[in-house]
């Protein structure tokens, strides 16, 4: 599981501190207080230390070389910095300070960080091709690849993205070829818990199942001829995202699952199941990061959270005018400050309370 992540004058963050929980962990911020950032920086930084524990693997004592070592996590980080930022330049990731000393990011694993992953990156107008790994880096558990579920559902797109984004790395983010990818892994016969029991209450909601034939995602109606999946609801599309990585066994209790607002084009009555299924894979230990705008989510996991509990954890991401983004951890979204859907929506309340207020006295 991610730990901690540590952020130093990196985009819109000068100096912000993550302590993640095993289970479900909510960024909620305006547009532009850096959550997505936040996400992928985790999962690149998960990406190194996955890589950098199967090199060592694959390494006896006597071929292992410390220094080939940090130049191949080094190479690893910039390449996957780059293609899941496309910053273009290593300035763009670097946030302007006094002392212009760069950008830094550590961040550790496991329960009691036995892996740590940290490097630096110049200011500089070059492209991003080398960053400079930190000397304390250590690699001493393992940790799993991990998963990453974009804005945009991609599985209608299967598997014509994975030739897209090969023949035009600038096109789409690594996020979205990466997680092509794990759903090209075919899903077994008889899937385990929880994905048989997620899939199967999915069915029933949905009224059918989306399945993959030949890299290809279709829908089946429970009753009626399949269809090609871009011709389903796109929410059913995005559960049918999360039920194939948990079929096909990309995502288990020890990869981290980090999802950008999950909530993007899904009904109240999808949201609300797909609140029902985060809380329960949190409650069996699943570590989830996820980034929203959504007060009906964040609701929907408030009273969940109650009713019977879970590891919750939100984060306010704010910034004012021209300031770095400051980061607010919480157990009760409720003490979040600044939540800018929650005023939007009570500021609604209001103004539809006044409207049925002045239609009662017209009558």
């Amino acid at each position: 599981m991610l730990k901690r992540l540590r952020i130093q004058n990196f985009t819109v963050f000068a100096d912000a501190s993550f302590e993640f929980e095993q289970g479900l962990n909510v960024l909620v911020g305006t547009n532009g207080t850096g959550k997505s950032h936040v996400l992928k920086l985790g999962y690149v930084t998960a990406q190194v230390a996955a890589f950098a524990e199967k090199t060592r693997q694959n390494k006896s004592k006597d071929e292992f070389d410390e220094h080939d070592f940090r130049v191949a996590v080094g190479l690893a980080t910039s390449g996957r910095l780059s293609s899941a930022f496309l910053p273009g330049t290593q300035s763009k990731l670097v946030r302007t300070n006094k002392n212009n000393s760069g950008a830094y990011v550590q961040a550790s694993f496991g329960l009691t960080d036995e892996t740590l992953v940290g490097f630096h990156v110049k200011a500089s107008e070059q492209p991003l091709n080398s960053v400079s790994p930190d000397p304390i880096n250590r690699f001493s558990t393992v940790v799993t690849n991990p998963v990453f579920i974009p804005a945009k559902e991609i599985l209608s797109l299967m598997p014509d993205i994975i030739g897209i984004a090969k023949n035009n790395p600038d096109v789409f983010d690594s996020t979205y070829s990466d997680l092509a990818t794990q759903l090209t892994i075919r899903t077994p016969s008889n899937p385990t818990e929880p994905a048989k029991t997620l899939l199967a209450s999915w069915a029933r909601l949905m009224g059918g199942t989306i399945q993959s034939e030949d890299g290809r995602f279709y829908f089946h109606p429970t009753n009626g001829t399949r269809f090609r999946v871009g011709l389903a609801a796109e929410g059913f599309r995005k559960l049918g995202t999360l039920a194939h990585l948990l079929a096909n066994k990309s995502l288990t209790k020890s990869t981290t699952l980090f999802w950008d607002e999950p909530e993007s084009n899904l009904n109240p009555a999808l949201l609300r199941e797909l609140a029902y299924v985060l809380a329960d894979l949190a409650r069996q230990g699943f570590q989830i990061v996820l980034a929203t705008h959504s007060m009906g989510l964040l609701k929907q996991f408030h009273i969940l959270s109650r009713k019977k509990p879970f590891p919750i954890l939100y984060f306010g991401l704010n910034a004012a005018p021209g300031q770095a983004t400051t980061v607010t951890a919480v157990d009760n979204f409720e003490l979040l400050p600044d939540i800018v859907a929650l005023e939007v929506e009570l500021q609604q309340a209001d103004d539809l309370e006044a409207i049925f207020a002045r239609e009662d006295q017209a009558r």
